[in-house]
């Protein structure tokens, strides 16, 4: 019995030790002795800890550990708790790991994208070039593109204000986690900066926020390339001018405005009425920009498509739960294309209902 898996799945379903010691029956300290393998549960207790977390017993029996998956570093903002990066960390160690026995069953997709220690633009353009895509035109579908470079794109069911995604190398495979909740364009934005992270800062040589500031640079001319704005800003610089490009670059109203800035194309009192002017309009705020919930958001397909190549067209969710010990209602808001977030502590079905 491995008390890392223990832990894993108390963590996934969103309880802390004390909370779970209660609902199983034993002292807190007893359950982190048990998590700690200093002690072996008895088999009633795994079975209400299987009760409580959603997981099946051989899931929580499982001999070898936890897949190694890199401690989140980026865009993790201050006012995001602990419990929730844990959470956020838990879930997409779990999905890589699942992921990981559907790949040993199928043929492997070559990584192509590159890993240099250079200037970030510069890195924008080679990445460009070593995905196959023209230096100046929009992308039509980013994650798309780099799931076919062999990156491995993992919808985090889970929604945290502050907290958009993260990545790392884990092995050979360049991971990308997003997570849900985001509207309009963010997500094609999130997924740049996260793919600069993974071309530039793994092993990671300088500090948090310098990667952050690099991967925004990274972004900036790996979405909207220096060359094609230079050509289609055209001055003035106002709200009206680069609404057209909005959809054909597929970027939010504010993203293209930082874009003229770090290009000299506005002044910085021309940047701040652009932001002024959004601002006024409600563009700033939760609710996003004109459109942005008419924008059907980029989905990554290619996990799902393993599913259905192992498991069938209409996947048998039934016998992957069984392959893999994890809650069925788990299992759909991962590899689900319509999987929903996972906004309660434990929301997970066990025998046909949901349990906190």
């Amino acid at each position: 019995m491995k008390g890392e898996r223990i832990r894993q799945a108390r963590e996934i379903s969103g309880l802390t030790q004390t909370k779970l010691a209660e609902l199983i029956g034993i002292t807190q300290a007893a359950l982190a002795q048990i998590e700690a393998g200093a002690y072996t549960p008895s088999n009633d207790t795994v079975t209400q800890i299987a009760l409580q977390t959603g997981f099946d017993a051989s899931f929580l029996s499982k001999e070898e550990p936890p897949v190694e998956f890199p401690s989140v570093l980026y865009r993790a903002q201050a006012k995001v708790s602990p419990k929730d990066k844990a959470r956020a960390h838990r879930l997409a160690q779990l999905f890589f790991e699942i992921v990981l026995q559907l790949k040993r069953r199928l043929k492997e997709i070559p990584v192509l994208l590159p890993r240099i220690n250079t200037d970030p633009v510069d890195a924008a353009r080679i990445t460009r070039n070593n995905l196959g895509l023209s230096p100046d035109t929009p992308i039509a579908n980013i994650i798309t593109t780099i799931e076919r470079a062999g990156v491995l794109v993992l919808p985090i069911p889970l929604a945290i204000d502050g907290f958009d995604g993260f990545s790392a190398w884990v092995g050979g495979t360049p991971v990308i986690c997003s997570l849900a909740g985001k509207i309009g364009f963010r997500s094609r934005f999130t997924a740049s900066e996260e793919l600069g992270h993974l071309v530039m800062h793994h092993p990671l040589r300088i500090s948090v926020d310098e990667a952050d500031g690099e991967a925004r640079d990274f972004a900036g001319e790996f979405v909207l390339p220096e060359e094609a704005m230079r050509r289609e800003m055209f001055q003035p610089v106002t709200l009206s001018s680069i609404a057209p490009m909005k959809m054909r670059w597929r970027a939010a109203f504010q993203f293209l405005a930082y874009r003229a800035k770090d290009l000299d194309l506005v002044s910085h009192n021309q940047f701040r009425y652009l932001m002024q002017q959004m601002s006024a309009r409600g563009w700033r705020g939760p609710s996003g920009e004109p459109g942005d919930s008419q924008i059907a958001q980029e989905q990554p397909k290619a996990v799902y498509k393993m599913v259905e190549v192992l498991y069938g067209q209409s996947p048998d969710w039934n016998r992957l739960r069984k392959d893999t010990g994890v809650p069925l209602r788990l299992l759909r808001a991962l590899l689900a294309p319509s999987g929903r977030p996972l906004n309660g502590p434990a929301e997970v079905q066990v025998m046909g209902r949901s349990i906190r």
